[in-house]
């Protein structure tokens, strides 16, 4: 039998002979079938590890040459991108920048690699950005600051640069990464917009003024008229004369309905109207809505009726003079529009709860309606459903988008319903707190009382400080009327020294003066060494009706504001009930 050949060789080296051979041959078998069955093994095992070997090797090429394609699609990108993209070591040189860094510089990326960032960026003056990370603390280096730079042609730009940590799976900083944007043309873009911003707010504040000033001229000439109409309304006219005494006077209160509404149109588009939150009777309001158009509807022979829900609240916290404002809107133009029929004015709680009400207004009238496709254009600014409407019935377009913008404050809107030739329904619903009815009776209490007496501000002394003839000569006329003394000053510094050298009740004080203006002369006059300085009420006697005057009153000692043109016996009111409290400025 031939056996293994390894099995050959140990029997050559035992030398045994033929019966020792014989005798072990099974065992022998045993050993040869042992060798032969692990060189199967061996080689079965071989071509396993040859294949698993091939197989490794096509997979390694394969992801070498992914990897090289991946690479490849990464640098394609980086190079296209118009940022630059870089890396920079622990030391804070440049370890990696892509094509965009020579498109901007004009620096090759080769020549720069290995060099610190603060040699190759520079600011306008060309001089190294200092500093630009802090390599001592590496962690603070994670930041997006703008620089003002120069590009390679030495022009200025604005750079975005924006830098983040690399850290390694222990969360210890390896290097730094981040990208350097050109934003000149969103820096330009908004250094324009800021320009353009400022010529705005300078416009508007041209605007403003010059309203403002128109505000003071027209009013000023206004104030001659309306208060000379009432004069002679009350001193016994002629007969025939009532009716154009009443017509003038109608005018020019129309006219100063005019100005105001252009005035709060302004302040509204402005964005300066600002609601007031005060506590307040709405039967107050309501009541004078009702003793304004009830005369003015009974004329016109139509009727007028408030219909008020018997859950109503008095009392009720909000901005009382814009909601009568556009109540007063509403009615008016109901009353205006009406020829025949009625003019209702309903009031409905919605919802209440134990702080709020939500009240309902309506308006509804028998007018002459609004054709459909003219609904929307009533809320426009300067716009009448029909410019034919303009020149019959007057009106400067203004006051429904008044009244819609001063809702949009209170958080509501205005809803119109109409039928042409039938007539119109005007509603809005809003939000009040519901107030103090402690106060809200005290409100009732002042505004129940009769007028006052025409006497009580007989033998009382005032100083009347005004530069305008003409505004001189009506507050004479009705301050004689009254039995009131007074001195006149026709600038602040005359004013002054009166103040210093006399002793008066009150003060009126105009604020637009030469040589010293009312401000500063009101000022003067709380600082004066006399003790009823401090005391003596000072009222602004103005034609001006900016914001900003009456946010300055207090400062220079001023007590309020009477807007000219008054109405004399809203003056008469006001000087009587100051007159009757202890006031006393603190300027310290």
């Amino acid at each position: 039998m031939k056996y293994h050949h390894k099995l050959r060789r140990q029997l050559q080296s035992a030398q045994l002979d033929s019966k020792q051979l014989e005798q072990l041959a099974p065992f022998l078998k045993m050993v040869d079938d042992s060798y032969r069955l692990f060189d199967f093994d061996m080689q079965h095992a071989e071509s396993i590890l040859e294949e698993s070997s091939k197989e490794l090797f096509l997979r390694n090429q394969q992801l070498k040459n992914n990897v090289k394609e991946v690479k490849g699609q990464l640098n394609k990108v980086a190079s296209n991108i118009k940022d630059v993209i870089f890396e920079i070591d622990l030391n804070g040189n440049w370890s990696y920048l892509n094509n965009a860094w020579e498109e901007l510089t004009g620096q090759p990326v080769k020549e720069t690699l290995g060099k610190p960032v603060g040699e190759c960026l520079k600011n306008t003056k060309g001089k190294p950005f200092l500093n630009l990370i802090n390599l001592e603390s590496p962690e603070t280096n994670t930041f997006s600051k703008t620089l003002e730079s120069l590009d390679r042609n030495g022009k200025k730009i604005w750079l975005k640069f924006t830098i983040n940590c690399i850290k390694s799976d222990l969360g210890t900083i390896d290097g730094y990464i981040g990208t350097i944007a050109n934003i000149t043309n969103l820096k330009r873009t908004e250094l324009q917009l800021i320009k353009s911003r400022e010529k705005e707010i300078k416009a508007n504040k041209a605007k403003g003024e010059f309203l403002s000033t128109m505000s003071h001229e027209i009013r000023t000439p206004l104030n001659a008229v309306i208060g000379i109409a009432h004069l002679l309304l009350i001193e016994d006219p002629k007969q025939e004369q009532i009716e154009n005494l009443e017509t003038l006077k109608y005018s020019s209160e129309h006219l100063l309905g005019v100005v105001n509404d252009i005035l709060d149109y302004d302040k509204i588009a402005s964005g300066s109207l600002h609601l007031e939150e005060a506590n307040f009777s709405l039967k107050q309001v309501l009541t004078t809505v009702e003793s304004i158009f009830s005369n003015i509807a009974s004329k016109k022979g139509i009727s007028f009726k408030i219909e008020k829900d018997a859950l109503l609240q008095d009392s009720i916290i909000g901005d009382s003079t814009r909601l009568s404002q556009v109540l007063t809107n509403l009615v008016s133009n109901a009353i205006k529009f009406t020829e025949k029929g009625q003019v209702n004015l309903k009031i409905k709680v919605v919802e209440e709860s134990e702080d709020d009400s939500k009240l309902s207004f309506t308006v509804i009238d028998t007018g002459i309606g609004i054709p459909d496709d003219k609904i929307e254009k009533i809320f426009e600014s300067f716009a009448e459903a029909n410019p034919s409407t303009t020149r019959l019935y007057g009106g400067t377009g203004l006051g429904l988008a008044i009244c819609q913008k001063l809702l949009e404050l209170m958080g509501t809107s205005l809803k119109v319903e109409s039928t042409f030739g039938t007539g119109s329904s005007f509603s809005f619903e809003v939000k009040l707190k519901k107030g103090n009815p402690i106060a809200s009776l005290f409100e009732d209490e002042l505004h129940e009382k009769d007028t006052p007496d025409q006497s009580s501000l007989f033998g009382r002394r005032f100083l009347v400080v005004d530069d305008n003839r003409i505004n001189l000569l009506v507050v004479e006329k009705f301050l004689k009327k009254w039995g009131v003394g007074f001195d006149i000053a026709t600038n602040g510094k005359i004013a002054v020294e009166k103040a210093a050298s006399n002793e008066y009740d009150l003060i009126l004080m105009d604020l637009q003066m030469p040589v010293m203006d009312g401000y500063n002369a009101s000022l003067a006059i709380r600082k004066l060494d006399r003790p009823y300085t401090r005391k003596v009420p000072i009222f602004a006697l103005s034609a001006s009706t900016s914001t900003a005057i009456k946010t300055d009153l207090l400062k220079f000692g001023i007590n309020g504001l009477i807007t000219k043109p008054f109405n004399p016996d809203e003056l008469f009111a006001i000087l009587s009930e100051t007159l009757n409290k202890k006031i006393e400025i603190d300027l310290d």
